[in-house]
C-alpha cells in the first residue's frame, strides 16, 4: 500500500466547525457576469464587477448562523449557509438592473472562503425577480478513498 494521508471522521468534524466559526457574520457578494471567476480570479476583480441591481444590499448579505457540520456523504463534513432571497427592487429612477454572473463569499475578516458562478446568468430586471441562495461547503473530504 501506498503512503497515504486522511482525515478521520472526527477530524472532518472538528475542521469543520473552526470553519463555521470563521464564517460567523460572513458575507454573500455578488458579481455581474462580465466576470467569469476561476481559481486566478482576485477579490479586487471580484469587488470591481460586484452588483448594484435595485435592491441589492451595497457590500453584500450577511450570513450569520451557518448549520453543522454534518458527516458528508461519501467522507468529510458539510456546513451549509443561511437561506438568502435575493431580490429586485424596489426599482429607482432610472432602474438600475444586472445579470448576476456568480458569487463569493468572504468571512467576516474580509477573507474570501468560496466562489461561484451562474450558469446561465441570473437576471434581476424587475420587480418580483429573485432567486434563493444557499451555500454547503464540503471540507476535509478524503481523496480516491473507498466507502
Amino acid at each position: 500500500m501506498a503512503d497515504n494521508q486522511l482525515y478521520t471522521q472526527e477530524a472532518a468534524i472538528a475542521k469543520a466547525t473552526e470553519i463555521k466559526t470563521a464564517l460567523a457574520l460572513s458575507k454573500l457578494r455578488l458579481f455581474k457576469d462580465t466576470l467569469v471567476a476561476n481559481q486566478f480570479t482576485t477579490k479586487a476583480a471580484m469587488v470591481a464587477a460586484e452588483c448594484n441591481f435595485d435592491g441589492y444590499v451595497a457590500g453584500g448579505y450577511t450570513l450569520t448562523a451557518w448549520a453543522g457540520p454534518l458527516k458528508a456523504t461519501g467522507g468529510g463534513a458539510v456546513i451549509t449557509s443561511p437561506l438568502v432571497n435575493v431580490t429586485y427592487g424596489p426599482a429607482e429612477e432610472p432602474p438600475v438592473t444586472n445579470a448576476v454572473g456568480g458569487w463569493f463569499i468572504e468571512d467576516a475578516s474580509g477573507d474570501v472562503r468560496t466562489v461561484g458562478n451562474f450558469d446561465p446568468p441570473r437576471l434581476l430586471q424587475s420587480v418580483g425577480d429573485g432567486f434563493s441562495f444557499v451555500d454547503q461547503l464540503i471540507e476535509a473530504r478524503n481523496p480516491n478513498v473507498e466507502e
